[in-house]
């Protein structure tokens, strides 16, 4: 079963305006205040969302997108196939591999969820409030980062002493 406290506890590591919401009143108050606090300003989130039937807007991306294809499968058993085309040559952007994420935008049209609304006055008001503009901008570019390259493991010698 899923517990709001539990999850709160990852949301100070969010760079959205949730994750500041914690860190700023966590500063103000104990842990397990800006704990709960925050546990109920998800639940509250939670409902809206239901009520108007929209996703997240503020989420990450990549494990966004992760949790959709395995709900997706789980539910209809549909598996996307992905990568070139049969026959084309898989061509490196960048040396060393790369990999692609999608915008947010981009995951929802491909789960058929509804598009983000533009954002209101009043959210716009509160990012800059948090600083976290840059990463609703963010939100709706794709993004290339480079594979992590493997570090060759450097085994240690015996001493001949």
């Amino acid at each position: 079963m899923w517990h709001p406290d539990t999850a709160t506890q990852q949301i100070r590591l969010h760079p959205g305006p949730l994750g500041h919401f914690f860190r700023r009143l966590k500063q103000r108050k104990n842990h397990n205040v800006a704990v709960v606090a925050t546990a109920s300003k998800l639940a509250m989130i939670a409902w809206h969302m239901l009520r108007t039937n929209e996703p997240y807007r503020y989420a990450i991306p990549r494990s966004t997108e992760t949790k959709l294809v395995r709900l997706r499968v789980r539910a209809t058993g549909e598996i996307r196939r992905s990568g070139p085309a049969k026959g084309a040559k898989a061509v490196a952007i960048l040396p060393g591999g790369s990999r692609t994420i999608k915008s947010l935008d981009r995951i929802y049209a491909a789960e058929e969820l509804p598009p983000r609304q533009p954002l209101t006055a009043g959210e716009q008001r509160v990012l800059q409030a948090t600083e976290s503009v840059s990463f609703v901008a963010d939100l709706a570019h794709d993004r290339l980062v480079p594979r992590k390259m493997k570090t060759p493991r450097v085994e240690e010698q015996p001493s001949t002493d």
